[in-house]
């Protein structure tokens, strides 16, 4: 098995590298088809997980020998908005490295803190480029494929939950026992084919937002509504399986930023914002709030009492569920806010350096001296491994982002409201990730998660570009290629 792994995993690097337009693509079916193999392979050996770095390194590879500009500059406005404060990342990130491997001696928890903090910058500038190159209609292909193949992985989860008994499914390691539910009872956290239920729960969230931004980017009506409405409750469903309350948090904070942006940018498209609403309001009703199915008659008794059983124990994972609203103030405080001051008392004000807060290290370092409690929120995580210092950068880099991106929403809002719909989802989506990680950082430390968050920023920054294109395209007279992009920076770059 681990052969066939590595030479599929070869096949896809090659394809990848002759056709980095493909990359995209093939960097999602390894992504999730590197845990199962990695549990059917022999000790289920830990270089699986990086089998999706060598596709999009191998297609990087492929577009820096091709032509074109492949830096971050090469976006439009990045210079001008991000330059300075991302110029100051990269140099406090060189030198943290440099801090990690002096002060523990580890160049592979250095090389896990790079990848961890710079994997998803190369991400964002070649999904901008193939998002300029494929339009409007690539990047929704590729969002129908990412939802379409993910969900496969994600039936997984109710194949473990039913019983079904094969070595692709569970979590790699000893699994997670969680406490709550109905009178306080036991629950498994269920993964399915993802190698953990953290990362099950979070692709969880991100299919559920792909689904409706794929409804919403077209004309809505009552059939498309009542079909995403759906799908968006069965997967709330299998999400409250993997025992992550978090991820329920992650849609309602998906469809209430799209739904603020919505209001925001597109003054009086109330119907669309309250049919969006509904959407959210009857996905999380349906799977949270009516949690005692009817049981079915079957000729089998013994199917009848299976049936049961398997509803009482979901009824755990629903009153489970039913409480992150009341427990997010705490969880906020205890896992957000709490680990900057334990990062500080425990490593000093310029931190411990890059890796030291992942849980993929040699573990050597774990019986030694790093403690990494503090790294479990992602602000904790941001100043074990940056500092302080770093801390402060990352603010100033977010404030110039949504600066940023501000101006390009409003543009895009004027430019094409296609384009506005499916801008407004992907931010949505990011604003969604970035709350998810201020309190619960594990799954950020997964390549191919980076991977996705940084190709969501790279089609975030190419929608004003497209919505541009698209406005020439519509007031130029008879049928028409593309414009090509002027040279100089747009308005609303500058």
């Amino acid at each position: 098995m681990t052969a066939l792994a590595l030479m599929l995993g070869a096949v896809a690097a090659a394809l990848s590298f002759s056709n980095w337009r493909s990359s995209l693509f093939l960097c999602v079916l390894v992504g999730l088809l590197q845990d199962p193999l990695r549990k059917l392979a022999p000790n289920q050996p830990a270089y699986f997980v990086v089998l999706v770095g060598v596709v999009f390194g191998a297609a990087w590879l492929g577009a820096l020998l091709g032509r074109g500009r492949w830096g971050p500059n090469a976006m439009q406005g990045w210079k001008q908005h991000m330059g300075t404060p991302f110029g100051l990342f990269l140099a406090l990130v060189a030198l943290q490295a440099f801090q990690s491997y002096a002060r523990f001696g580890s160049a592979m928890m250095t090389g896990i803190g790079l990848m961890v903090w710079l994997a998803p910058v190369p991400a964002i500038v070649l999904a901008y480029q193939f998002a300029l190159r494929r339009g409007m209609g690539g990047l929704r292909r590729w969002l129908v494929f990412y939802c379409g193949a993910a969900m496969v992985s994600l039936a997984g989860v109710y194949l473990q939950f039913a019983g079904v008994d094969w070595r692709a499914l569970g979590e790699v390691g000893p699994g997670l026992t969680i406490y709550g539910g109905v009178e306080g009872g036991i629950l498994k956290a269920f993964s399915g084919f993802f190698r953990s239920s953290e990362l099950a729960a979070w692709h969880t969230a991100a299919i559920a937002a792909g689904v409706f931004m794929l409804f919403t980017t077209r004309r809505l009506t009552l059939g498309r509504l009542a079909l995403a409405g759906a799908i968006v409750a069965v997967l709330l469903g299998l999400g409250l399986l993997t025992g992550r309350r978090k991820m329920l948090v992650e849609v309602m904070v998906f469809l209430s930023v799209y739904l603020v942006l919505v209001a925001w940018y597109r003054r009086g498209a109330a119907r669309q914002a309250v049919l969006a609403a509904l959407v959210g309001v009857l996905g999380y009703g349906a799977a949270v709030g009516l949690m005692d199915p009817d049981i079915i008659n079957r000729k089998s008794a013994d199917r009848q009492q299976e049936t049961v059983a398997r509803g009482e124990r979901f009824k755990g994972y629903a009153v489970r569920g039913r409480s992150v609203v009341e427990d997010v103030p705490n969880r906020f405080a205890n896992l957000g806010v709490a680990p900057i001051a334990w990062a500080v008392n425990g490593f000093g004000w310029f931190g411990a350096g890059l890796g030291t807060g992942s849980q993929t290290g040699t573990g050597n370092e774990i019986a030694s001296e790093i403690n990494r409690g503090a790294a479990e929120g992602g602000l904790g995580k941001i100043t074990m491994e940056l500092g302080v210092p770093g801390l402060l950068l990352m603010v100033w880099l977010l404030v110039a982002f949504v600066r940023f991106v501000s101006r390009a929403l409003a543009f895009t809002t004027r430019a094409s409201p296609p384009h506005a719909r499916l801008a407004y989802g992907l931010v949505a989506l990011l604003a969604a990730k970035v709350a998810s990680f201020s309190v619960a950082a594990q799954a950020y430390s997964d390549l191919f998660v980076l991977l996705i968050m940084g190709w969501t920023v790279g089609f975030i920054l190419a929608m004003p570009v497209l919505a541009a294109r698209a406005q020439a395209a519509a007031q130029a007279p008879g049928p028409h290629p593309a414009p090509p992009l002027r040279r100089g920076q747009p308005a609303w770059a500058k």
